[in-house]
């Protein structure tokens, strides 16, 4: 039986039955907290620091393991490998599979996150370079997930062993104003030296500087790839504004 991982709960003083379920499976709990928190990212960071293990497997309320040999079945395939994070495909709680590509590149990240509950994260990640952004509701496993490829560079790797169904339901599942406006923050706190909004960043995919944004990962030039487009554009927008006739003078019948 496979016994080499440890169960941590981080409640938020739910008034349910959740503290009489722990209770009634304490025994094969490590460690666990009921109490307030600001959030989920708040109550993750509450469990960063108390574990003790390599990876972190992070799961809200609502979401499952496939089944329970999934953490042997896991295990098992990345025994030997090495990696900053191990990723899977996505199963969702309506049977549907977001599949995730081998090889994650920036440009499809920005599109397409992935999830923390098919991802086993180095605790070390956490410690080295901070924890989840608690000013963050809904986005910020996205904003890590961002700042892990483009700022660390940290090795992920695909795996094939599904590892939970994700419930759809959630906080996050859905648009809304709030995401919105944290996806902008997100981009700007990843982003801040290339782009100041994800407006920006679309204007830029219709350049030919796009395709040099998705390839490379010299901030530096980048930066200055930006600078130049950022006056051409303005450039523009003036010879267009120095040859629009205004509308007070303009001949009327």
């Amino acid at each position: 039986m496979f016994t080499d991982f440890e169960y941590i709960i981080i409640d938020g003083a739910s008034d349910d039955e959740s503290v009489e379920t722990i209770n009634k499976y304490s025994n094969n709990v490590n460690y666990w907290l009921s109490e307030p928190d600001t959030g989920i990212y708040n109550a993750m960071n509450k469990g960063i620091n108390k574990a003790k293990g390599v990876y972190c497997l992070f799961l809200n309320s609502g979401d499952t393991l496939i089944s329970p040999e999934t953490l042997f079945n896991v295990f098992m395939e990345i025994k030997g490998l090495t990696a900053d994070i191990f990723y899977s495909d996505r199963v969702n709680s309506n049977g549907k599979i977001k599949q995730y590509p081998n090889i994650l590149t920036i440009d499809y990240l920005v599109s397409s996150p992935i999830n923390h509950q098919n991802s086993l994260i180095k605790r070390s990640l956490f410690l080295e370079n901070g924890f989840y952004n608690e000013n963050l509701k809904i986005s910020s496993d996205w904003e890590f997930f961002l700042n892990g490829l483009w700022k660390y560079k940290y090795i992920f790797h695909h795996i094939n062993t599904h590892i939970s169904v994700f419930d759809i339901h959630g906080i996050g599942t859905k648009p809304s104003k709030e995401r919105f406006i944290e996806d902008m923050s997100v981009f700007h706190n990843v982003f801040q030296e290339l782009s100041s909004t994800i407006i920006e960043y679309r204007e830029i995919k219709k350049t030919i500087y796009y395709n040099i944004l998705k390839n490379n990962y010299d901030t530096k030039f980048l930066t200055f790839l930006l600078r130049v487009y950022r006056k051409i554009f303005k450039f523009g927008k003036q010879i267009i504004s120095f040859f629009r006739v205004p509308k007070e003078n303009k001949f009327s019948i």
